[in-house]
């Protein structure tokens, strides 16, 4: 069988084959064969007919197709094993010449990403110090208070910070609007979840009490409201007053933090707290900051159709997230001020990024030999059992399909300590000891566009 291959640029090749004569005869005869048997003449059994009587009744454009098809497959499969070509999604087929004793076929394949890996070792990068005020500490506490914190139905005018509980109908011009009307509706005054001027309106209103909110719509809002002036009926039941407990040996057990009973102990667990968190901001910032340079060093070629793919594919889950969100497309795109083009724009952007990050690790993994074979996955899901008290076979079950993203995650790890370990700090001061320094557990963005099994789609 000939081939020959022409490069086409950005991870693409065309691949002109011409199919054996024998080879193309025997598909045609098979296709023909097959048609024959379904061959209905009157006076014949179904297939028994003539074979000179019943070529009248054979489709042979059909014949011929159905050959094309039979032949397409494994032509592509031998032409890629003796060309050594690596393809990473389904080729576009078009048939440049075809007779009873011709066929020529040209795909063009899209081969895997190709990655000239840059400098990724001995590069410097910025790791801020950190430390602990007591102030922060202070706050941090004070915080987790507050999310302890009851609501206690008071009798007196409702003030900022205090939680009402209403109902409450829109209208506009008249008439009530869609999704402007709730029942026992509990909004937390100073919160700032309802548009402007909502909240501040309903502050010294009383349980029982019934007012009229007036307030006009942001102009970049959902189109039918946006910049509109509405009035709200409201009907007060109760208001609410947040009860923070008092900073107390007893306040803390009720916080039920572990090995945690005491103020003191207390302080000691969130100053621990903020360091660990502090410190393993420090390393993602400065983990980020490595791979931007190894990225930025490294030549990354990308067919076109596999950005395409990827794009599409980002763009279809931010419309689900969008729609999750109870809006329409339109709609998101009015309030951020966005055309769907420059959407698109930005999500194929973001697409070329994730997909240059997640091939240049993937081939740090490949040339250090970070892998994690089962050995390896079976120790870290023991310690997984341990750690929730399970059983193995249990933690293999529960993870089922998950598998290969946990043995995934294991490998960014492995790639994260790596880079961590063999680039430094360009900053003078270090992480205090203090705060125990973790990798970032950022895992590379894999790509939506998986490589699919090597076999043509039907012919153009």
């Amino acid at each position: 069988m000939k081939h020959t291959v022409k490069e086409l640029g950005d991870c693409q090749v065309e691949l002109l084959v011409d199919v054996d004569k024998d080879v193309w005869q025997a598909a045609q005869q098979r296709e023909f064969k097959k048609a024959l048997a379904n061959v209905q003449i009157k006076g014949f059994r179904k297939g028994k007919a003539p074979e000179a009587m019943a070529r009248a009744y054979v489709n042979q454009n059909r014949v011929m197709d159905e050959a094309i098809n039979d032949v397409l497959t494994p032509v592509y499969a031998q032409a890629l094993t003796e060309e050594k070509l690596s393809p990473f999604t389904r080729p576009s087929v078009e048939i440049t010449k075809v007779s009873d004793v011709e066929l020529q076929v040209k795909f063009v394949v899209t081969l895997a990403p190709k990655v000239e890996l840059g400098q990724y070792t001995g590069l410097k990068a910025e790791k801020k110090g950190v430390s602990v005020t007591d102030k922060e500490v202070t706050e941090s506490i004070n915080k987790r208070l507050e999310q302890a914190a009851e609501l206690e139905v008071v009798e007196r005018a409702a003030k900022l910070g205090d939680t009402v509980v209403l109902d409450f109908k829109g209208f506009i011009d008249g008439k009530a609007f869609e999704g402007g009307e709730a029942s026992n509706y509990s909004l937390a005054l100073g919160s700032n979840s309802f548009v402007p001027g909502f909240e501040d309106a309903l502050v010294g209103v009383k349980a029982g009490d019934e007012k009229v909110v007036n307030i006009t719509f942001p102009e970049q809002y959902v189109k039918e409201l946006a910049g509109k002036p509405a009035s709200f009926e409201c009907k007060i039941h109760e208001v609410k007053e947040k009860k923070i407990p008092a900073l107390s040996d007893e306040a803390v057990e009720d916080l039920a933090l572990k090995d945690v009973h005491t103020v003191d102990e207390l302080k000691e667990f969130e100053k621990k707290s903020l360091l660990q968190s502090k410190a393993n901001e420090a390393n993602r910032v400065f983990y980020e900051a490595i791979v931007e340079q190894i990225v930025a060093s490294s030549k990354v070629t990308i067919a076109p159709s596999i950005l395409d793919q990827e794009a599409a594919t980002q763009e279809e889950q931010t419309k689900k997230q969008i729609t999750d969100n109870g809006l329409t497309f339109e709609q998101y795109l009015e309030i951020t001020g966005q055309t769907e083009e420059a959407l698109r724009a930005s999500l194929r952007a973001g697409a070329e990024t994730n997909l240059k990050r997640y091939l240049v690790l993937q081939a740090i993994a490949a040339k250090e030999h970070m892998i994690v074979d089962d050995k390896e996955l079976e120790v870290e899901l023991s310690r997984l059992a341990d750690q929730y008290k399970m059983k193995l076979e249990d933690i293999k079950k529960a993870l089922g399909p998950q598998m290969d993203g946990f043995r995934e995650n294991l490998q960014n790890r492995k790639i994260q300590e790596f880079l961590l370990a063999n680039n430094g700090s360009a900053a003078k001061n270090e992480a205090p000891a203090e705060a125990e320094e973790k990798p970032a557990e950022k895992p590379a963005k894999k790509p939506a566009a998986k490589k699919k099994a090597a076999k043509p789609a039907d012919k153009e």
